[in-house]
């Protein structure tokens, strides 16, 4: 296996071994939540082809946070737990975070998906892929 490939699989274990952050969710809007997570975590892997493991884990280790925290608010956000009063700050957290994984801001996607929280026909699942594709679309 190539160094890359296992810090692909390394990455996806950090995910995986953190299942409390999805706590708040039930069991579908979670798995699509970790599924995302673990795409992530394994882009972020790739992205150090080529580098030696000190400055793999150098790049990897602020990126691998700012995934597990990500991952948490957006859990927390689909589940409903932030209110209007503080979506302003999730918009900033999010967006730092984002930044901090992949190296792009995107707030105009995260500003369109945080204002669905208040759509209640949207379930926690549905919040969570429209972000997915959300950032996708504009990453």
């Amino acid at each position: 296996m190539t160094d890359v490939q296992v810090r692909v699989e390394n990455a996806k274990k950090v995910v995986t071994g953190n299942v409390s952050m999805l706590d708040m969710l039930d069991a579908d809007p979670a798995t699509e939540l970790m599924n995302w997570g673990i795409d992530l975590a394994a882009q972020i892997a790739q992205s150090t082809d080529g580098m030696d493991d000190a400055a793999a884990k150098q790049n990897m280790e602020p990126r691998m946070k700012a995934l597990r925290q990500f991952m948490r608010a957006v859990g927390n956000w689909a589940a409903g737990k932030y209110d209007a009063a503080s979506r302003a700050d999730l918009k900033d957290k999010l967006s730092g975070q984002v930044k901090a994984m992949i190296g792009a801001d995107s707030p105009g996607a995260l500003e369109k998906l945080l204002n669905l929280v208040d759509d209640k026909n949207n379930t926690p699942q549905q919040l969570i892929l429209k972000l997915k594709d959300s950032l996708a679309a504009s990453g």
